[in-house]
């Protein structure tokens, strides 16, 4: 959180345990001050409502003020609501909608569920694979060594019968998507910088 604040990007974090900060803090501000907006989404088919607090500075190991969400969403086909809590940091994405706010929360929480748990549970890259400093790296000569074992398949003459007729359509949609994503940066990421940060 303090990286991503030295350099001026704002951060969306889910908060899981209850007896951790910033989580602890917020669930006491939350009991007081009730919840403060209900809404429909009517695209989604569901009923939200929030609590939303601010300017939570109880964290030891990060000095900014963290704002803290609670998202309660009721679908009309689940007998029970689900509950989402979460941290936003940074300026600017300390500004953003409740609504905003929880999109994004879900659309990460979305990649952690088809990307992590899809590494462990069908790939057996177990914990090393995600979390080590050595784990990019890892992951993406792996991905590569998995779609240029597929590309000769695919574009073989013995395969050439194989769907997708053209396996590189899904590669070239996500160098769309990561284009039109990089487009949206305030600024370059210090990747160096980061990557190379063992702290």
């Amino acid at each position: 959180m303090t990286q991503l604040t030295h350099y001026g990007y704002g951060g969306f974090f889910v908060l899981k345990k209850e007896n951790n900060e910033p989580l602890k803090e917020a669930l006491k501000l939350w009991e007081m001050e009730g919840p403060c907006q209900s809404c429909a989404d009517e695209e989604r088919k569901e009923q939200v409502q929030f609590w939303d607090v601010d300017e939570i500075e109880t964290l030891d190991s990060y000095k900014g003020k963290v704002r803290a969400i609670r998202a309660v969403v009721t679908k009309a086909n689940q007998e029970k609501p689900t509950t989402w809590c979460f941290a936003v940091i940074g300026e600017r994405a300390r500004q953003v909608s409740r609504q905003l706010a929880l999109r994004i929360i879900r659309a990460r929480w979305h990649i952690a569920n088809t990307i992590f748990y899809q590494w462990t549970q069908y790939w057996n890259l177990s914990h090393v694979f995600r979390h080590d400093q050595n784990a990019l790296s890892a992951i993406l000569i792996f991905v590569d060594a998995r779609f240029q074992s597929s590309a000769a398949v695919h574009l073989s003459p013995a395969g050439a019968q194989s769907r997708p007729k053209d396996p590189t359509d899904t590669i070239r949609h996500l160098v769309e998507v990561m284009l039109r994503e990089v487009a949206t940066l305030p600024a370059p990421i210090p990747w160096a910088t980061l990557l190379l940060n063992t702290s």
